[in-house]
């Protein structure tokens, strides 16, 4: 993960977010327990489970 990545990943996590969403092939690899990291499609999925 680049600097900038991890940067945007980490300010998601310390604001309290549950979901980072990005169209970065190489970052939604990076999975982490403490975020979940998804693309646009996956989050309106998500989005739409909740209903």
């Amino acid at each position: 993960m680049k600097t900038a990545d991890a940067f945007h990943v980490a300010c998601a996590i310390l604001s309290g977010s549950d979901i980072f969403v990005t169209t970065d092939d190489r970052l939604l690899r990076y999975q982490t327990g403490e975020i979940k990291i998804v693309n646009p499609p996956e989050f309106i999925r998500l989005m739409e489970e909740e209903k």
